[in-house]
């Protein structure tokens, strides 16, 4: 087969959305719950499991502390999943994001469709599902898939119905963005995207009447009604306010930045190595816009002038992370898709070459994201560990009746054991953990003095010499030495041991 052909298979006469879909759905969810849980995975993790303890699913808490830094629906749809499949595991934790993800395909291709033809929103649709970021957000927990998902929906939705908006298709626009924001915060860029093209277009008269006006009640409600129940079912014991926070974390945060405070090249490095590995497209592609500029149709040009705009949101806010330049991505890659189609005399060229990236990427990314992580961690990761550690225990006792103390122990260890968020926890700043010895330990952690009956200690092994001393008559569960695993393996001095009492 020719490269040809397969180009025309994918994004060409020939070409369907269903093979889109499907690629997607492989890619997306195969092995989806293989990886054990990431950094801020965790926070989902423990949030949910507290409210399923608590059977409160109004106000979130991260152990024993109030935690709204987040809008409650992200919560939700995790909850919705472990009550649908009974268990709440890795893999129902990632599947709202997993799902978002292949809304986020769907919208694209929508997208690219409506402003031009089926066979931009193909492209682009390939290009989105092969960049690896995209790839590792749609397989984590997180609220950021749900929100780029949204944004990208919401658009796509008025851009099919900007000709003939009526009072049911701005409700509709107005819905997606109130539930986007429910995820993470407000929905701001399906906003600038629509304003460009309403600028463009002069189009503002056709927009800006009563049904506009009107259907945003609905959604405001809808937005209002998860702050509202939490602050009147409180009974006044929960410490946090939504909305303050919906305040803090997006206007606060925007101009008087308390945290994430990157240098304002941050994301000139970060969006092309967000969009690997169409970042070789999109790169000429961004240095050839002056000379293509002038032939440009309105839809290429709202593209660009959408992603510049964006951009500049972004980067003129004082608060800056490198994924925090995910939403967008999606633009990038319509304005790489957009010149990739550009008919001049590099046209066939740009077809094999963006073909055979296309391909490449897919194979390679479902190896590595997909296939290798799962493998690994089932054989060495914290999900393997708990297993083990669940089995020893259960030699001497049921599981269920012994006490757990963690004393430094990874977070992520709470959610494979299943422990309830007031376990008795004790922590050392990260960078003190290479200074403990066992006297420092025994008066930062002063359970170990006298420990208490009936009770299982976990920590790292970084502190296992130390303790051995504390520890006498324990047996010791813990995984093989991971060392030997190249980039894959996990720092030995991070990996969990427990010491069970001999009874």
């Amino acid at each position: 087969m020719k490269i040809s052909d397969v180009t025309d298979s994918l994004w060409g006469n020939t070409a369907r959305f269903s093979y889109l879909f499907l690629a997607s759905i492989l890619l997306l969810f195969t092995l989806l719950g293989g990886r054990e849980i990431w950094t801020q995975e965790h926070r989902w993790a423990d949030i949910v499991s507290g409210m399923f303890y608590r059977h409160d699913f109004l106000h979130p808490y991260l152990g024993e502390t109030d935690y709204y830094d987040k809008p409650l629906l992200s919560y939700w749809l995790i909850a919705l999943f472990a009550k649908l499949t009974n268990a709440l595991t890795t893999w129902v934790l990632r599947l709202p994001s997993a799902l978002a993800g292949l809304l986020a395909i769907w919208s694209i291709y929508r997208l690219g469709t409506a402003l031009k033809d089926k066979q931009l929103g193909l492209l682009a649709g390939w290009l989105l599902l092969t960049t690896f970021y995209f790839v590792f957000w749609a397989r984590t927990s997180s609220a950021d898939m749900l929100n780029l998902a949204g944004s990208l929906f919401a658009i796509a939705w008025y851009v099919d119905h900007r000709q003939r908006a009526s009072f049911f298709e701005y409700s509709v626009f107005f819905i997606i963005l109130a539930l986007t924001s429910l995820c993470k915060g407000l929905a701001v860029v399906p906003l600038i995207a629509v304003i460009t093209d309403v600028l463009l277009q002069k189009s503002w008269k056709q927009h800006l009447r009563l049904p506009l006006l009107l259907a945003a009640v609905p959604a405001l409600i809808i937005y209002l009604f998860p702050f509202w129940a939490s602050s009147y079912f409180d009974g006044g014991s929960y410490g946090e306010n939504g909305l303050y926070l919906v305040y803090r974390e997006n206007f606060l945060r925007y101009f008087q930045p308390f945290d994430h405070q990157g240098p304002i090249y941050t994301y000139f490095l970060y969006l092309p190595i967000y969009l690997l590995p169409s970042a070789i497209f999109f790169i000429p592609a961004l240095f050839t816009l002056k000379s293509r500029w002038r032939t440009m149709s309105v839809e290429s040009k709202w593209i660009a002038w959408t992603l510049l705009l964006l951009f500049l949101f972004f980067t003129l806010s004082g608060s800056r992370r490198s994924y925090y330049v995910l939403p967008i991505v999606p633009f990038a890659i319509l304005f790489t898709a957009d010149w990739i189609l550009v008919k001049n005399f590099t046209f066939a060229r740009r077809q094999v070459w963006s073909a055979s990236l296309v391909i490449f990427s897919f194979i390679l990314l479902f190896a590595a994201v997909d296939v290798m992580p799962a493998w690994y961690y089932s054989k060495f990761g914290v999900n393997r560990f708990a297993d083990v550690l669940k089995n020893e225990a259960s030699k001497t006792k049921p599981w269920d009746t012994w006490n757990v103390v963690m004393l430094d122990a990874e977070s992520k260890l709470n959610f494979y054991l299943q422990l309830s968020p007031n376990v008795q926890k004790y922590h050392i700043k990260g960078t003190q953990r290479n200074l403990q010895t066992a006297d420092t330990l025994q008066k930062a952690w002063p359970i170990l003095a006298n420990k208490p009956a009936n009770t299982i200690f976990i920590t790292r092994m970084l502190y296992a010499s130390a303790l051995q001393g504390y520890f006498v008559g324990y047996r010791t569960v813990k995984l093989p030495s991971q060392k030997s695993w190249l980039f894959m393996k996990k720092h030995d001095a991070d990996a969990p041991i427990a010491f069970i009492p001999v009874q």
